[in-house]
C-alpha cells in the first residue's frame, strides 16, 4: 500500500512539475511576442534618391461609358452642357495634374464628331451614341466641354482615338488614321493651319463652336485595351497579324503628328495572347512612341472565398479577416511592401519606354446568394487604392503616367466623385478618389532610400476574385519622397484595430524645423451613414506635430493613411 501511495505521490508531483515548466515556457514566449510587439518600429530616410516621380502618376479618367453607367454626363446640370457647380468646385480641390478622356471601352466604337457641334450636313447638333454592349449614352460633355474645363482646373489632357476601326478593318486604313488625325486638327491645329490633304478644315469649325485657340492637347493614345480584339486580328490574318497591327500604329502615328509634330502617344502595352507583337511596334516606331498603357483593376465580382482549395462560407469570415484581404491587392515584395510585377510594366522597361496605367482602381463587389458579409467597406477599398499608388511611385523610373478610373460617376461606386443625375443631392467624394487626390497633393518629386526596422506583417490566407493569398503584407507601408522644401514620409497603417507608434528619423537629411505636419485620412466601415450622418465615408484632416532634434515618434491611427511632412531648415 504505501508503494502503491509513493507512486500516486511522484505521479502528482511529476504532473505539478510539468505543469510549471509548460507554464514558465508559456510566459517565455508570451514575454517574447510581447517583446516584439513592444521593439520599436522604425523608419530612417536616406539622402539617396532612387529615381523620380511624375506627378502624373496621381492623374484621373473621365470616362463616358455606358452599359450601367452614365459617366460625367450625370454631374451635368439637368438639361444643360455646364458641371453642376458643386461638381466643379470638387474637381478643382482635387488638384488633378492629367485627365483622360473619353473612353474607355466605348472610345473604339464611336464617331469623334458626335461630340462636337455644327459638323455639315448634320440634321441634329449632337447625336445619341451607342455604347460596346448597345446601351445609348448622349453626348452633352463633349470635347469642348472637356479641353475647357481641363484648362480652368490647370490639367492636362489625354485625348483617346479610335483603333479598332483600322485593326479590325471596319475602315480601310489611310481613312481610319485619317479620321484620328482630324481629331488632332480639331483641337490643336491654328485657324488657317495649311492641314494635310484629306483633312477637313476643323479649326474653322471649332473656332464657329466658339474656341478660336488651339486647345494644344499633348497626349494621344491609340485605341483602348486593344488586346480585346488580338483574337478577331487573328482570325483575320493568323500569320501577319503583329505585322498588320505595327502597321495600323504607325499610320495612325504619322497621320496625328503631320497634323501636329508635337503630340505625345500612348499605345497599348498589354499584347493579349500575340506574342511578338509589341516587338514589332519597337522595330517600327521606337522613336515615335512614348508610353506602353496597361490598366489595373482588382479584384472584379467576388463570388466566393477559397482557403488552400477549400471554399470558405462567407458568413465565416470576420470583418477583420476581409479587411485584410481587401486592404492587400497589388503584388508585395518580401518585406510586405505593395510593388507592381506585370508584363505590361515589365516589357515597357525591357523596351525602353515609359508606361502609362491608364485606367486603374479598386474595382470588386460581392456577388453571391446567402447571408451579408461582415464587412462591405469602400474605405476598405481605399487602402488597397492606397497601396496601388505606393507601387506605382515604387515603379516610377518607368510609370509616369496614371489615371484612376472613373472621376465623376452615379452608380458603379468606383468614381471619385459621386454625383446626383438630377441635382438634388449635393456631389460628395467616395474614398479611392479622396486617396488620389491626398498623394497629388502631398507627395515629392523625389523616392528616397527608406530603411526601416521591425516592422509588423501578416499573411494574407483567402482568395476573394482576383485577390489572390498574399505570403506576407506590411502592416505599415511606408515610402519617403521629397521635394526643395519639404521631406514627406508616407505610411499606410492596414491594421483594423491597432493604432501603430512608429519612429521617423530624418537625420541624414540635415536640418529641420521643429514642427512636422501629420495629414491624415480616416473613414468609416459602413458605407451607409448614420441619420443626419454625412454621406462622405472619408475624411482629412491635420495636425501639428512638435519634436526635438531629428527623430520624431507619431501615432498612425488604424485603418488610415497619412503624410507627415518635414520643412527643411
Amino acid at each position: 500500500m504505501l508503494i502503491i501511495d509513493k507512486i500516486r505521490f511522484n505521479a502528482a508531483k511529476l504532473v505539478t512539475i510539468c505543469f510549471i515548466l509548460v507554464l514558465c515556457q508559456s510566459q517565455v514566449i508570451a514575454s517574447s511576442e510581447q517583446k516584439k510587439d513592444s521593439a520599436d518600429i522604425t523608419f530612417s530616410i536616406k539622402r539617396k534618391v532612387i529615381h523620380k516621380i511624375n506627378p502624373r502618376i496621381f492623374g484621373q479618367f473621365m470616362e463616358r461609358p455606358s452599359w450601367g453607367e452614365i459617366g460625367v454626363e450625370g454631374g451635368l446640370i439637368p438639361g444643360t452642357r455646364k458641371l453642376q457647380a458643386g461638381v466643379l468646385k470638387l474637381l478643382a480641390e482635387m488638384e488633378i495634374p492629367v485627365i483622360r478622356f473619353p473612353g474607355g471601352t466605348d472610345v473604339d466604337f464611336m464617331d469623334w464628331r458626335d461630340m462636337i457641334d455644327n459638323i455639315p450636313n448634320r440634321t441634329s447638333q449632337r447625336p445619341i451614341s451607342t455604347g460596346h454592349r448597345g446601351h445609348k449614352v448622349s453626348n452633352n460633355f463633349g470635347y469642348d466641354e472637356f479641353l475647357q474645363f481641363c484648362e480652368e482646373v490647370g490639367a492636362e489632357a489625354i485625348v483617346v482615338v479610335n483603333f479598332r476601326d483600322a485593326l479590325l478593318k471596319k475602315k480601310p486604313l489611310k481613312q481610319a488614321a485619317t479620321h484620328a488625325a482630324a481629331l488632332v486638327a480639331y483641337c490643336n491645329a491654328p485657324v488657317g493651319a495649311n492641314l494635310p490633304e484629306g483633312i477637313y478644315d476643323w479649326p474653322a469649325l471649332r473656332a464657329n463652336n466658339g474656341r478660336a485657340r488651339p486647345y494644344k492637347v499633348k497626349y494621344f493614345q491609340i485605341g483602348n485595351e486593344t488586346w480585346a480584339f488580338i483574337k478577331n486580328l487573328k482570325e483575320m490574318m493568323p500569320k501577319a497579324a503583329p505585322q498588320f497591327y505595327a502597321e495600323c500604329l504607325n499610320s495612325y502615328i504619322e497621320a496625328m503628328r503631320s497634323v501636329d509634330p508635337s503630340i505625345e502617344f500612348i499605345v497599348d502595352g498589354h499584347d493579349g495572347d500575340m506574342s511578338g507583337i509589341f516587338e514589332q511596334v519597337h522595330k517600327q516606331t521606337a522613336d515615335k512612341v512614348l508610353y506602353f498603357a496597361t490598366h489595373f483593376y482588382t479584384p472584379w465580382a467576388i463570388t466566393k472565398v477559397v482557403e488552400n482549395n477549400r471554399e470558405v462560407p462567407i458568413e465565416e469570415l470576420s470583418a477583420e479577416e476581409i479587411w485584410r484581404a481587401w486592404v492587400a491587392v497589388t503584388w508585395f515584395d518580401d518585406n510586405g511592401e505593395s510593388i507592381i510585377n506585370h508584363p505590361g510594366i515589365n516589357t515597357a522597361r525591357r523596351l525602353g519606354y515609359k508606361a502609362a496605367v491608364t485606367e486603374w482602381n479598386w474595382n470588386g463587389w460581392w456577388r453571391y446568394n446567402g447571408p451579408r458579409p461582415a464587412l462591405n467597406s469602400s474605405f476598405a477599398k481605399a487602402l488597397g487604392a492606397a497601396g496601388y499608388l505606393h507601387a506605382f511611385m515604387r515603379a516610377a523610373d518607368v510609370i509616369e503616367l496614371g489615371c484612376q478610373s472613373m472621376l465623376v460617376g452615379n452608380s458603379w461606386g468606383i468614381h471619385a466623385i459621386k454625383a446626383d443625375v438630377e441635382a438634388k443631392i449635393s456631389p460628395f467624394y467616395m474614398p479611392t478618389g479622396q486617396v488620389t487626390m491626398f498623394y497629388s497633393k502631398h507627395h515629392g518629386e523625389k523616392l528616397l532610400v527608406l530603411e526601416s526596422r521591425n516592422v509588423p506583417t501578416y499573411k494574407q490566407l483567402y482568395r476573394m476574385g482576383g485577390i489572390g493569398p498574399k505570403r506576407k503584407v506590411a502592416y505599415v507601408d511606408a515610402l519617403a519622397t521629397a521635394d526643395e522644401r519639404l521631406v514627406y514620409f508616407h505610411a499606410i497603417n492596414r491594421s483594423f484595430e491597432k493604432s501603430i507608434d512608429v519612429t521617423v528619423d530624418i537625420s541624414a537629411l540635415g536640418r529641420f524645423e521643429g514642427r512636422a505636419v501629420h495629414h491624415f485620412m480616416e473613414g468609416r466601415l459602413n458605407d451607409e451613414p448614420e441619420p443626419n450622418g454625412p454621406r462622405q465615408i472619408g475624411r482629412i484632416t491635420q495636425r501639428d506635430i512638435f519634436f526635438e532634434g531629428n527623430r520624431l515618434k507619431i501615432t498612425l491611427p488604424n485603418r488610415s493613411i497619412s503624410c507627415i511632412e518635414f520643412k527643411r531648415d
